[in-house]
């Protein structure tokens, strides 16, 4: 089952139990991670409490020389910020980019207004710690701006 289809909603996922299935492993291909460094950054209000307002990761594949970025954040399931990848791939690495790409995150998370963060705040947040993981990740990778 792609990942993507196991996450429903919050604190639901396709399990499959009327199928008889149970899951007992996740499977990550090989080609997915190699050469891939990524970063991740969990924002919350305090450190007692396992309860990100919200969380985000980038990962990045640089091309050879490391100056182009081969490819690369919030709501109540994981997802892939897909409108930020396809902007930032094959594109030159650089602290404009990285700005587009923080900003092209918001085109695909839809957070939601909770006792624990505003919807403006939580939007906010994901573009300043998307360009932040992206710099990191591009760093671990290492590329220079």
């Amino acid at each position: 089952l792609p990942i993507q289809e196991f996450y429903i909603k919050a604190g639901k996922v396709d399990i499959r139990v009327e199928d008889g299935e149970l899951q007992t492993a996740v499977l990550i291909p090989k080609e997915s991670y190699e050469n891939c460094f990524g970063h991740y950054i969990k924002y919350a209000m305090r450190n007692a409490m396992d309860i990100a307002t919200l969380g985000t990761s980038v990962n990045v594949r640089l091309s050879a020389d490391k100056r182009t970025v081969a490819f690369g954040v919030a709501g109540p399931v994981p997802l892939r910020a897909e409108t930020a990848e396809r902007l930032a791939t094959g594109q030159p690495v650089s602290f404009e980019l990285a700005e587009a790409f923080a900003h092209a995150v918001t085109a695909d998370i839809n957070p939601r207004d909770s006792w624990r963060a505003a919807k403006d705040f939580r939007l906010h947040i994901a573009v300043e710690s998307a360009k932040r993981a992206f710099l990191e990740a591009v760093r671990l990778a290492g590329g220079e701006m």
